[in-house]
C-alpha cells in the first residue's frame, strides 16, 4: 500500500464514520440515563450502523424543510455542509436516546402497552421495578448470614453484571430481627449517613410505603 493510497483512506474516514457513531452515541446516551454502562460487541456496532442509517435518512428528509433548513443555516452560520451534518446527527442522536428514555419511564406507555394487551416493562432488575425507575423506594434489607436488618430509602446502585452489584440506603434504620421494628441506629434525620449493601449478601428485599404514600390513600 502506497502513500496515496494511505492518503484516501484517511480522506475516507469521515464520511464512512457518520454510519457508526450516531448509533453508538444514541446507545450511549440511552444506557447513560438508564444508569447503566455500556458494552462494546459485535452486537452493538451492528445496532450502531443500523441506527446511524436511519438518522442520515432522516436528515436527508428534515433537510428539505425550508423553516429547519433556515434554523441549521442561521445555527451554524457559513460552516462547511459536512459540519452542519454532523453538528445535526449528533443533536438528533442525543435528542432521540432522551425521548425513548422518557418513553421507558412514562405511566402511559404501559397503558398503552396494556390497551392492546401487551404484558412488558422496560425495567432491567428487580431494584427498577421496586424503585418504578428512580423514583425511589423505601426499603427494608434482611441479610442472609446476619441477624441484622436494614431499612431505608434507595440511593446510588450499581447493578451491572461484570461488577460486584450493590445498592445503597440512605438516612437509614438498622436493628436486629429479635427486636421488631426498634432501631439500634436511627438516622432518619441525617441524610448524609449511607449504607452499602452487597447484592450477593441480600436474603429478602421488602418495599415499605413511605409517609406521602400513606398520606395519599
Amino acid at each position: 500500500m502506497n502513500a496515496d493510497e494511505i492518503l484516501k483512506i484517511i480522506r475516507a474516514i469521515p464520511e464512512y464514520i457518520q454510519y457508526i457513531y450516531p448509533g453508538y452515541l444514541s446507545i450511549y446516551v440511552y444506557l447513560f440515563f438508564r444508569g447503566r454502562t455500556i458494552k462494546d460487541n459485535n452486537y452493538i456496532f451492528i445496532k450502531s450502523i443500523a441506527i446511524s442509517y436511519i438518522y442520515l435518512w432522516l436528515i436527508e428528509w428534515l433537510k428539505q424543510i425550508n423553516i429547519l433548513r433556515r434554523i441549521i443555516n442561521l445555527c451554524f452560520f457559513n460552516a462547511p455542509y459536512e459540519l452542519k451534518q454532523n453538528g445535526c446527527l449528533i443533536i438528533l442522536a442525543i435528542f432521540i436516546a432522551y425521548i425513548f428514555y422518557r418513553i421507558a419511564l412514562s405511566d402511559n406507555t404501559i397503558k398503552i402497552f396494556n390497551l392492546f394487551d401487551v404484558n412488558t416493562t422496560f425495567y432491567d432488575n428487580e431494584i427498577e421495578v421496586l424503585s418504578d425507575f428512580n423514583e425511589g423506594a423505601w426499603l427494608c434489607i434482611y441479610l442472609k448470614d446476619d441477624d441484622v436488618v436494614y431499612e431505608g430509602s434507595l440511593g446510588y446502585k450499581e447493578l451491572e453484571e461484570d461488577r460486584r452489584k450493590y445498592i445503597c440506603l440512605n438516612s437509614y434504620y438498622k436493628y436486629f430481627l429479635d427486636e421488631k421494628g426498634k432501631p439500634i441506629e436511627d438516622h432518619d434525620n441525617e441524610k448524609e449517613e449511607t449504607v452499602m449493601i452487597f447484592y450477593d449478601s441480600i436474603k429478602r428485599i421488602e418495599k415499605r410505603k413511605t409517609d406521602i404514600e400513606e398520606a395519599s390513600e
